[in-house]
């Protein structure tokens, strides 16, 4: 018992930090289940205090856009999926779907602030503060870019960077957890999408129904879809193609427009057909594997395109795995 009293305010601290221990993880644990639980949704983490800002107008609507885009915010959406930069919410009639940024991505944790009185913290949280803008106006950039140069090779129906008032609507989104939230959807930045399905998805389902031909057709109009992009300036400028190209209407799509550019340059052959090797490289080798018949005739496009040079550009490492 003397011990236990000689030693006992170091047993309470030994105690105490033992519970925080297991409250902490306790408290991890029920963060990371929450957050599968949810994908990290919620209204706060959609929401800017952005103002109007002239770099992010895209151009007017006509009339039947207009009008397109309010009924599409008269339905209900329900929550899709998250990718890096969005929150992805499907129309009710399954054919348009609705992103709204991911802001908590842009955003210094709360606490990180609380050490602001240390000189190389507070270097450090600025730099990292100026490094997470950069980025997200490059976003606000490429939507902008995607939506007056290339609307019609991304199925975008609209943009929506600057806060409003003429929308005028309540929009119902249903969570994953299938809780319902009233927006007003003039206070949010967001685009509207026509849904489309996957690159690869499309092209078993075509040769699994043997419409091999229209296959082959596909893929002469993807190869010329993005060189005609190219030359009229206009880049998206991340070499995933398989993951972030697909099919809306029949015909092939851009479905994130996260890193759309807009110069002259990307119209010289030289800037463009390295980027369309190695945009192209990665897909060439799955469709080889899965589709032979289709990665032969990809390859016979190409080589029609660019030439026998074309298939001696070096790949980037980072696609060669």
């Amino acid at each position: 018992m003397k011990i236990i009293r000689r030693y006992k305010w170091w047993l309470s601290a030994l105690l105490v930090l033992l519970a925080a221990y297991g409250g902490g993880r306790l408290y991890l644990g029920g963060g990371r289940l929450y957050y599968k639980m949810t994908d990290g949704f919620s209204l706060e983490n959609i929401s800017s205090s952005f103002g109007f800002d002239d770099r992010w107008v895209t151009h007017p609507l006509s009339a039947e856009e207009k009008e397109l885009v309010d009924t599409v915010l008269s339905q209900e959406f329900h929550y899709l999926g998250k990718g890096c930069q969005s929150y992805v919410f499907e129309s009710a009639d399954g054919k348009y779907v609705i992103k709204f940024f991911k802001y908590q991505r842009y955003r210094q944790a709360e606490w990180v602030k609380q050490f602001d009185f240390i000189p190389s913290v507070h270097k450090h949280r600025m730099s990292r503060t100026a490094h997470k803008q950069r980025k997200l106006e490059g976003v606000f950039k490429s939507w902008v870019v995607a939506f007056n140069h290339a609307k019609e090779e991304t199925g975008l129906i609209y943009v929506h960077l600057n806060k409003t008032e003429g929308l005028g609507k309540r929009v119902t989104l249903i969570d994953k957890m299938n809780r319902r939230h009233a927006v007003d959807i003039d206070q949010y930045e967001f685009l509207i999408q026509k849904k489309g399905i996957m690159l690869t998805a499309h092209l078993d389902f075509l040769m699994r129904e043997g419409r091999v031909e229209e296959a082959k057709q596909f893929l002469d109009a993807l190869v010329m879809q993005i060189l005609g992009e190219y030359r009229r300036g206009v880049a998206d400028n991340d070499p995933a193609l398989m993951q972030n190209t697909g099919v809306i209407d029949g015909a092939p799509a851009h479905l994130d427009v996260g890193q759309f550019d807009f110069a002259p340059k990307y119209a010289e052959k030289s800037i463009y057909e390295p980027e369309i090797f190695q945009k192209f490289y990665k897909f060439r080798r799955w469709l080889t594997k899965e589709h032979p018949a289709l990665g032969k005739h990809l390859d016979a496009v190409l080589l029609r395109e660019f030439g026998g040079e074309f298939f001696r550009i070096p790949p980037n490492p980072r696609y060669v795995s």
